[in-house]
């Protein structure tokens, strides 16, 4: 299949005019499979097309809907050629993590004195051929992000010291898919040492966790792009496992109780139960 980043010599709908009037529009969808036992991966598609001549190739079986699925992660990558809707199922591990998804029309035969009436002037009068594989139609390509339970946020959250910041402060670093709490020397001490005391570590989860969730939702619900970064997602599974909704319109102290519900376990609840 050849790159739809080149020009032409032939028109493709979805590229710039050289169509005038065609549309060709996907919707994709990912489930997985409602047994736990498989966690298998279930690609939903349906495309909407509306150029004649296209629809014509299809149906003469001289093109295809087809479906380039790629995954960075696993290092999976193929090109489906299916029908108008369906899906495609996936075994559990070919997809994790980011996934590419690129709806597209290929050529499967070759198909000599191609032409439609909806193109653009610039392509003259001459009919055109096309070769198989050659591409016909494109979508914009949609990310998808396939994660399973056993993504722990906790897991995606490290500390380490810093020595460019004050001893006694904390600091967080959220743009990397791992959480970053970055801790001056002295406080990095009292860290070390309340960990290993079970009456002092709650006082973390009540503090330092607290802020870093807090700051972890704040940055989530204000950058479009956070998504992309594994302990969001991870963040997201959580808050859903708890019927958790959390606003964009959610302000400081919003957040902050959302934040000290989400340690609580860790902290409020292992002091009570010390004190009483």
């Amino acid at each position: 299949m050849k790159s739809i980043i080149k020009a032409f010599p032939y028109p493709v709908l979805g590229r710039g005019d050289d169509y005038l009037d065609s549309e060709f529009q996907t919707t994709i969808d990912v489930r997985k499979d409602a047994s736990p036992e498989t966690n298998n991966i279930f690609l939903e598609y349906s495309f909407l097309l509306s150029s004649d001549s296209l629809s014509d190739l299809i149906a003469d079986n001289k093109a295809s809907y087809a479906i380039d699925v790629g995954c960075t992660d696993t290092l999976y990558r193929r090109v489906f050629l299916v029908g108008q809707s369906g899906a495609i199922e996936f075994k559990a591990g070919e997809l994790y993590g980011k996934v590419l998804i690129s709806p597209l029309i290929v050529a499967k035969t070759e198909i000599k004195n191609y032409f439609s009436d909806d193109l653009n002037e610039e392509f003259g009068d001459d009919p055109f051929t096309i070769s198989p594989g050659d591409i016909l139609a494109y979508d914009d390509p949609q990310v998808k992000y396939i994660e399973f339970n056993k993504l722990q946020f906790e897991s995606l959250v490290r500390v380490e010291t810093s020595l460019e910041i004050p001893e006694e402060t904390y600091r967080f670093s959220l743009e990397e898919d791992m959480i970053t709490i970055y801790m001056g020397k002295k406080f990095r001490h009292i860290w070390d040492v309340c960990r290993e005391e079970k009456d002092k570590a709650p006082m973390l989860a009540m503090s330092v966790y607290k802020d870093c969730i807090q700051a972890a939702l704040d940055f989530m619900i204000h950058n479009e792009d956070s998504e992309s970064l594994k302990w969001v997602r991870a963040l997201r599974l959580k808050l859903n496992s708890l019927g958790k909704v959390i606003s964009p319109e959610s302000d400081f102290n919003d957040l902050c109780i959302h934040a000290q519900q989400l340690v609580s376990k860790y902290g409020v609840q292992r002091m009570l139960r010390n004190v009483e």
